[in-house]
């Protein structure tokens, strides 16, 4: 399926490239504030303040964009064609649709305002948006791929969400700290604001055209 299927490929490379992105917070974040802002080895606890908030918080616009948006519609798309008939998955990606946006640029932002002149709140805010975003965009689309694949096969796709995320998780720490060390802060964080604004049009590209990709699937079950 992560070869064949184009929704498993794709959910499998953004979710992994994510959790690349938050393992290489957690080794560059300390040398980031020892080196611009001369944090002690103690108050190097703090850089991880972002990621941490950005986290506990992700849950509150989930539950928003759930209860505001999804569950409505779910609820007029039952009154029309009764529960044997699941609504489209598509509506899964209300959240991943903001995120995707807000995720390059708040990455932008710690590129741009992680240096000694700014206050250190300002880029840790950032990864904390960066943090949200991600989530924002992690849950959404993998449930996309649930629903499109049923119980049936939903946890052969999951198999292959988490094979990819675990490996890149792996990876990504492994030359994240050489390269911002080669490349500096904000030039190493645009780089992979500059990938998260290639993987973008993902979600979109669900949403546009999820009804034609999920009937091409050799395991859909959606519809």
């Amino acid at each position: 399926m992560l070869l064949t299927e184009p929704i498993v490929t794709l959910v499998c490379t953004f979710s992994g490239f994510l959790f690349g992105l938050l393992y290489t917070f957690v080794v560059v974040s300390p040398w980031v504030y020892e080196t611009q802002y001369s944090f002690s080895l103690s108050a190097q606890a703090l850089s991880f303040l972002g990621l941490i908030s950005g986290a506990a918080l992700a849950p509150l616009p989930l539950a928003l964009v759930d209860t505001l948006v999804y569950q409505p519609r779910l609820r007029r798309h039952v009154a029309q064609h009764g529960e044997s008939v699941q609504c489209p998955a598509e509506h899964r990606l209300y959240a991943s649709l903001l995120g995707s946006i807000t995720l390059p640029c708040s990455l932008l932002g710690f590129a741009c305002t992680a240096h000694f002149r700014i206050h250190f709140m300002v880029p840790i805010v950032f990864q904390g948006l960066a943090m949200m975003s991600s989530t924002l965009i992690y849950a959404p689309v993998n449930l996309f791929m649930l629903d499109t694949y049923g119980p049936l096969y939903g946890a052969s796709a999951s198999g292959a969400a988490m094979l990819t995320r675990y490996l890149l998780s792996a990876a990504f720490p492994l030359f994240g700290l050489r390269m911002y060390k080669a490349l500096g802060v904000g030039w190493a964080t645009s780089l992979l604001a500059f990938v998260t604004v290639a993987m973008a049009p993902i979600p979109w590209l669900f949403w546009k055209f999820g009804v034609r990709l999920r009937e091409r699937g050799k395991y859909e079950v959606s519809s």
